[in-house]
């Protein structure tokens, strides 16, 4: 944490609410904000002054969706569709190591406190077995790096011999799963107002996922009081996929499974019902919409609109650097 008090002076001030400032001020003491307002600080004594004459001040970006690993993969599969493309990388995903992690997610924290943003989640999901404490490697880079970092514990339990896309030698076993996540939780996850690191719990998605675990990660998550995250809805693929399989639509899936809630955030959402949005308004349950990636696929334009008119919460995430070629 910054000890002392900053004052940033003569920038032009864009607060979250109200309008903005110009030749403004913040004031920063430890690790808060005090004061935000026009013209001159109101501080005495001793402070660090730093003259923000022709800059922009602005709050941190929170990235509400990532994937850092996929840093190591990008522009492959370039043209392909969602369902394609991730069949094709499963295999190259299922080499990457606990230095492979490491060495990504520096570039893609890096990249992306170059853009502005400090605050990062990250979904990971890929842990190849005998190589290394992958969840680990990234947190060690984020801590190198000094940004706000909340990693999902990802998983994926349900290969193509039952089903899902994934090559069975990249998942991994229920219970085996269910440790290491709480295992993560207690190792990692600080829950104090001023943490620069907690842990969420994230299942893949409805289709590299089997009910029962989806289930009991919700139950461990809930035990923890730690926030779940997962992708849902993102092309119409998946919804043909959970109509197979499960007979009812994705938000209809996770609904039935207990997976709205005010501790609950997905990705994507792109292909919602309006009885979702309804659901999700009523739930205070998250989207983190990712604009670029779904521009990449053509997987078409979320309901953001509608759902912020009905009141539910939406962030904004730039998915997985392998996702746009873009962006981190």
């Amino acid at each position: 944490m910054t000890d002392g008090v900053i004052v940033l002076e003569n920038g032009h001030v864009v607060p979250v609410r109200g309008p903005e400032i110009a030749g403004g001020h913040v004031v920063i003491e430890g690790d808060r904000i005090t004061a935000v307002g026009a013209g001159p600080a109101p501080v005495t004594g001793a402070a660090r002054r730093i003259d923000a004459s022709g800059c922009l001040v602005t709050p941190g970006l929170v990235n509400t969706h990532h994937h850092l690993y996929q840093w190591a993969t990008q522009g492959l599969f370039q043209d392909a569709t969602l369902f394609d493309w991730l069949t094709g990388l499963y295999d190259t995903w299922a080499g990457i190591d606990a230095e492979v992690v490491y060495d990504a997610a520096v570039a893609g924290l890096g990249w992306l406190a170059l853009g502005g943003c400090t605050t990062t989640t990250d979904h990971h999901y890929v842990f190849p077995r005998g190589r290394g404490d992958l969840f680990d490697a990234e947190v060690r880079a984020a801590r190198e790096l000094h940004v706000r970092f909340h990693p999902t514990r990802g998983s994926m339990d349900r290969g193509r011999s039952a089903g899902g896309l994934p090559p069975d030698e990249i998942v991994e076993d229920r219970e085996e799963i269910l440790v290491a996540t709480e295992a993560a939780i207690d190792a990692y996850h600080d829950p104090s107002f001023s943490s620069l690191l907690r842990v969420a719990v994230a299942p893949c998605s409805p289709f590299s996922v089997t009910e029962g675990l989806m289930s009991e990660t919700a139950a461990l998550a809930r035990r923890k009081g730690v926030r779940l995250h997962t992708h849902l809805a993102e092309t119409l693929d998946e919804e043909e996929h959970c109509r197979e399989q499960f007979g009812c639509t994705p938000g209809e899936y996770m609904d039935k499974l207990g997976w709205l809630g005010p501790d609950v955030w997905f990705a994507h959402c792109v292909h919602l019902h309006d009885a979702d949005i309804r659901r999700f308004a009523a739930t205070g349950t998250g989207t983190a919409h990712c604009p670029t990636s779904n521009g990449r696929l053509g997987s078409g334009v979320a309901r953001v609109s509608e759902l912020l008119a009905a009141g539910a919460p939406v962030g904004l995430g730039v998915d997985g650097a392998a996702s746009s070629e873009l962006t981190s």
